[in-house]
């Protein structure tokens, strides 16, 4: 499977209301460093966020509003490279299984 490494957005620059509050919906820490990431056609993103200097959360969110899978790094790239690590693992299990999480996040906003 052909796999797009998926751009980081900060929750500043979302331009869709109902996106950033859905993003911000799942941050539990802090809005002014939520980025988040998706891939065309998967459901579920990624984000990260800062808690401390060193302390970097990153998760998947799946279209129902669950975090699927989430951990701590030390950094934001390593939050960020785990982050896409643990997408690409989601979005290879959903083309695997058929798996309705695939499709557009949009469609998911608006359910």
């Amino acid at each position: 499977m052909c796999y797009l490494p998926p751009v980081w957005r900060s929750y500043l620059d979302i331009p869709a209301n109902a996106e950033a509050s859905y993003a911000s919906s799942l941050c539990s820490f802090s809005l002014s460093t939520l980025e988040v990431a998706c891939n065309p056609g998967i459901r579920d993103f990624a984000l990260i966020e800062r808690k401390q200097p060193h302390a970097w959360r990153w998760a998947i969110a799946s279209a129902a509003g669950l975090i699927t899978a989430e951990g701590w790094e030390t950094s934001d790239a390593n939050a960020k490279r785990c982050a896409v690590e643990a997408l690409q693992c989601v979005t290879e299990m959903a083309s695997v299984q058929g798996d309705p999480h695939l499709g557009s996040r949009e469609s998911a906003l608006s359910a």
